[in-house]
């Protein structure tokens, strides 16, 4: 099941907060594991691997994490940060990833990351677009989502609920080489 809810601006503290300090800290359950990087867009600005504060935080205020410069020229303060997709597994395989054997956990954990790329490869070769022109009425096709993934074990209440938060920011390369703002519209529409 894929939820859309809009980042408002300081919220990556939240998914930045919960990754665990050290492997043994995943393990004992007091902190998920790091994020990653996901999205041509990422590629773009040379964001891989894992990411850190210093680079996702720019990101989200549409700014080149390598430099700090806005990456468009119509940068706005008031600019939404980007979007929160979530993917959640079915309740019973939350459940059986958190209690069934260790091999099973793998296995759930493996198939849910599996599902969670596949998701986003349909979403940004059918959403990842962003608008030019006065009014925004010429659509322009992107090298990709600029995207950071946080799997999670828990719901809030401390629930089993394995689920991805993958914060699409709000900011694409266009095939015209500018960057811009993400036309969150297909988003919304493609979620189904």
């Amino acid at each position: 099941m894929l939820n859309i809810g809009k980042l408002a601006r300081g919220q990556q503290g939240y998914y930045l907060n919960s990754v665990a300090r050290g492997v043994e800290d995943y393990y004992l359950g007091a902190g998920e594991a790091p994020g990653y990087w996901l999205g041509g867009g990422a590629t773009d600005l040379g964001l891989e691997g894992h990411v850190r504060e210093w680079e996702l935080t720019p990101v989200l205020e549409g700014r080149d994490p390598a430099t700090g410069e806005a990456v468009s020229h119509r940068h706005h303060k008031a600019r939404m940060p980007g979007f929160d997709l979530t993917f959640r597994a079915p309740k019973s395989v939350s459940l059986v990833h958190a209690l069934g054997p260790k091999e099973a956990s793998n296995e759930i954990i493996n198939a849910h990351d599996s599902a969670v790329l596949l998701a986003l490869d349909y979403l940004e070769r059918h959403t990842a677009v962003g608008r030019r022109g006065t009014d925004g009425v010429i659509p322009i096709d992107s090298s990709g989502f600029v995207a950071a993934a946080f799997r999670h074990r828990t719901s809030r209440a401390g629930d089993p609920l394995l689920h991805t938060h993958v914060l699409v920011a709000n900011l694409i390369h266009g095939d015209d080489g500018k960057w811009s703002a993400l036309d969150g519209r297909l988003l919304y529409s493609h979620a189904k």
